[in-house]
């Protein structure tokens, strides 16, 4: 079990952590790969330590065509591979012509481009181990984000195009997920200029989950041959409204948010 190897791209912390430390329970040497070499770095020492596995970096930024395809290449030029984590992503808040056209590039480069070309680099080596292929999506992914355009748009690609590579190569062994978390307990929101706390303290409907919570469900869904894992009864209930409801009801309901968002920026 000790010579089977998983990589995890945006692995520094929150979900992408959580199965670096997952994946190194289960006896994976790993490889790492985020853009905070200090952090990364402690995060490798201490769980090639605790589980006596090896942990490698390869530090890079993936909305970097050049930084993308050397991951690329790395990925490539491996011998074996057991696991595939495209974890890597964040949001922009903000409406469509309210962010640089950069930023726009740089998102739809790491959710769409790196997840795509990093499951094509590690294909044929999941295929020959029967792997596994994770791809963060997000609860999301079912709806329009007036206020981070691209967010949601973006993991329904992600969430789909798992879906699309699951059936295809199911029956040559292959076990794919799209992983759809709602809110958890990660630096995501702080790293938007968001206080954490607005979500985190809220024990009702939108509670956040932990990242550990949210990698445990999607081992449990892996094994029962899912293709998309949600955690929490909120998000599934969640999930189940927005499938079966009206999508009118939804858009109205978006709408209004989204107008009352703007007039509090616009007094």
């Amino acid at each position: 079990m000790a010579s089977q190897l998983a990589v995890i791209t945006g692995a520094t912390s929150g979900i992408g952590a959580a199965y670096a430390d997952a994946f190194a329970q289960r006896g994976y040497n790993l490889l790492l790969t985020g853009r905070r070499e200090q952090e990364l770095g402690a995060l490798a020492a201490r769980l090639a330590q605790q589980y006596s596995i090896t942990a490698d970096l390869q530090i890079g930024d993936l909305s970097d065509p050049r930084e993308l395809q050397a991951l690329v290449d790395t990925v490539t030029a491996l011998p074996a591979l057991d696991a595939l984590v495209n974890n890597a992503g964040y949001a922009e808040d903000g409406r469509l012509g309210e962010i640089a056209w950069e930023k726009h590039r740089a998102l739809l480069d790491v959710h769409v481009t790196a997840t795509t070309q990093l499951s094509h680099a590690a294909m044929p080596r999941l295929l020959q181990s029967k792997g596994i292929l994770i791809n963060v999506a997000s609860v999301a992914s079912w709806l329009p984000t007036t206020q981070s355009v691209l967010y949601g748009p973006t993991k329904a690609y992600v969430r789909s195009f798992t879906e699309s590579v699951g059936l295809a190569y199911r029956h040559e062994g292959l076990r794919a997920l799209a992983l759809c978390p709602g809110f958890t307990v990660t630096d995501f929101h702080s790293r938007m200029g968001i206080d954490p706390d607005t979500f985190y303290k809220n024990k009702g409907f939108t509670r956040a989950w932990t990242a550990e919570q949210v990698v445990s469900q999607s081992f449990r869904d892996l094994d029962k041959g899912r293709l998309v894992s949600v955690q929490g009864w909120n998000y599934k209930l969640l999930v189940f409204l927005i499938r079966h409801l009206p999508t009118r009801w939804m858009h109205a309901a978006l709408a209004r948010s989204s107008s009352t968002r703007f007039t509090e920026r616009n007094p």
